[in-house]
């Protein structure tokens, strides 16, 4: 299980495994190596990355990343399994949603 933590309002519960779909499906570039060792990695292992506590640019930038990452990764699943897509669609929502923004 992975969390991953956007603000104290907006939260992705999703395996481990859907979590590394969509970090492999993030285009190159949009990652620095520092977002990668200092919160990505130990995310992994801790079953958590948590975006609120971590500088705006780079929380926006990992953010951005992982928004692409599932639209990259939408990209590879049957697109007749309506429920997937949906919980996809559903994950691009949480990720873009801003607080009194629904």
């Amino acid at each position: 299980m992975m969390i991953v933590v956007f603000d104290e309002d907006r939260e992705w519960y999703i395996q481990g495994s859907v979590f590394e779909y969509i970090v492999e499906s993030v285009p190159a570039g949009m990652l620095q190596d520092d977002d990668l060792v200092m919160h990505l990695r130990p995310a992994r292992a801790m079953g958590q990355l948590n975006l609120q506590g971590m500088e705006p640019d780079r929380a926006e930038r990992i953010v951005a990343a992982l928004s692409e990452g599932v639209v990259g990764h939408m990209r590879t699943i049957d697109q007749s399994n309506k429920e997937l897509v949906e919980f996809y669609r559903g994950l691009l929502k949480v990720a873009a949603r801003r607080v009194g923004n629904d």
